[in-house]
Parts: structure tokens; sequence; C-alpha cells
């Protein structure tokens, strides 16, 4: 067996690998999403295994979300629509030199922290203090995220 041949078994093994691990963080984060949405009676609970309408269910669940005084309202429409809404800006944005690049950057940014912010406001409705170590680590950690939602699936808000 040659250099180039382990390197391609190796890479194919390690492929795989992320595979499965991938599918496992889905599915721990769509039955924790399903489990929620059971508890809070949001309706279309099968959304949870949809991956841009797990963010509707999410949205369901917390309605709203409070941004120092402004309050973002029919978050069960916001969370789903706003990566499309950016992705689809960002890419007219990108025809623009210099200053599209720059404004896509600014407006991705806005929806990390939006989405961080959301996931704090998730986390603190099931586990009040704790919900800033849970948002560090899930934010840090990927797989953290879907672990901790899988084990939120049959809490009740506090």
């Amino acid at each position: 067996m040659n250099d180039l041949t382990a390197l391609i078994l190796v890479g194919g093994i390690a492929s795989i690998l992320f595979f499965i691990i991938g599918i496992g963080l889905y599915l721990l984060l769509a039955f924790g999403l399903y489990g929620l949405a059971k508890t809070e009676e949001t309706g279309n609970e099968w959304f949870a295994f949809v991956p841009i309408l797990q963010l509707y269910i999410i949205g369901k669940i917390l309605k709203e979300v409070k941004i120092s005084t402004y309050t973002v309202p029919s978050l069960e429409l916001v969370l789903p629509i706003a990566p499309v809404a950016v992705t689809i800006v960002t890419n007219i944005l990108d025809v623009i030199p210099v200053l599209g690049p720059l404004l896509s950057l600014i407006l991705n940014i806005a929806l990390t922290i939006f989405s961080i912010i959301v996931l704090y406001n998730f986390f603190k409705r099931y586990k009040g203090e704790q919900a800033l170590v849970m948002t560090v680590l899930s934010v840090i950690l990927f797989f953290m995220g879907p672990i901790y939602i899988y084990n939120l699936r049959n809490s009740r808000p506090l």
C-alpha cells in the first residue's frame, strides 16, 4: 500500500465517522425538539425532524425574544426566515466590490449573535441560571447543543 492509498483510506474512514456523528447529533436534536414540542403543545411536532422547521419549533416554544429594549415578535416566523433572507441578501451584496463583502460579513455576524441570544433564551426557559454555561459550551463545542436539547426533551419551563 502506498502513501496515497493510505491517505485516501484514512480520509474515507474519517468522513464516514464524521457522517455517523453528524447523523447522531441531528437525531439527538430532532428527538429533543420533538419531546419539547409535545410537552409545550406547539402542534406540528414532526417539524422537529425537518432542519429549517426545527427553528419554527424553537420559535413556537419561545414565542418572542427581548434584545435590550426591543422585542422580536413572531419568533416562529423570524427564526426560519432570517437565515434564508441573510443568505439571499449576502449573495446579492457580494456582487458589489469591497463594500458588499463587508456588509455581508456584518449581516452574518448579526445573525450569529441573534442565534446565540435565542439559544440562551431557550436554555434559560428550562434551566434558568445554567443557561449561560450551556450556551457558551454549545457555541464552543458544537456537539453540546444537541445533547443539551435532547436532555431537555421532557422538561417543563421554569
